[in-house]
């Protein structure tokens, strides 16, 4: 079992801004999932002429040669340009029925959004993003990719980054997310007050729904957001 520092109980009556992580924290994993396992092998399938298992091996294969250590991992236009599709916007969209948000997701925004700031820092690209958080996006002020934007996947830079682009400090975000390296270490180097979203509830100290993360700050009575 994972336990936690003690600063995922920090005071949090000073926070003007709420980072959200996207996938695995406001959205699951169905949408992109999809798109990297089914739709990009299917239509590699139908551009080289190869059977689905083919297809399927070699597109996997060469996902491997990349690694989720690189930005080009998560750049759905990367994988697209190398294999010769086209224009992944519109397979983007045409997919779009299997975005899923995890059902607490809009009460929670929408009760925060009234005395917070809002914003997602993610490292998944814009092309996925604008899909996934469509049906939320008016409440957010601002959609961050660290791939997208800054060429990088999260950490400590890019959550400075973010805070500058806000105008406020670090210490005035609270951030949460189910990547421990990317939205815990990162967001907490950087000086914010991070929260480590753990579904399974295996952690020791971790939060396990989003519903949890916003009684934490209901009880911080905060600045109301300008």
């Amino acid at each position: 079992m994972l336990r936690l520092p003690e600063a995922m109980n920090a005071s949090l009556s000073h926070i003007k801004v709420v980072s959200f992580d996207a996938e695995g924290t406001l959205a699951t994993h169905a949408y992109s999932q999809a798109i990297w396992r089914e739709v990009v092998p299917q239509l590699y399938g139908s551009v080289r002429g190869l059977s689905r298992d083919e297809a399927s091996a070699r597109v996997f294969a060469e996902y491997q040669t990349i690694g989720p250590g690189r930005e080009e991992w998560y750049d759905i236009g990367y994988w697209f340009r190398r294999f010769g599709l086209g224009d992944p916007v519109p397979v983007m969209e045409r997919h779009r029925s299997l975005v899923e948000l995890y059902p607490e997701v809009p009460s929670v925004l929408g009760a925060l959004s009234t005395r917070f700031i809002l914003v997602v820092s993610s490292s998944t690209p814009c092309e996925f993003l604008e899909p996934m958080l469509r049906d939320v996006r008016h409440l957010f002020e601002r959609v961050f990719s660290s791939t997208s934007e800054c060429g990088r996947l999260k950490d400590e830079a890019f959550f400075r980054w973010t805070a500058a682009e806000l105008g406020v400090s670090p210490a005035e975000i609270v951030h949460v997310g189910d990547n421990w390296e990317r939205d815990y270490v990162g967001a907490a180097a950087a000086g914010c007050v991070a929260m480590f979203l753990d579904r399974t509830a295996r952690s020791n100290g971790g939060i396990s729904t989003l519903q949890e993360f916003a009684a934490r700050l209901t009880v911080a009575d905060p600045p109301a957001a300008s």
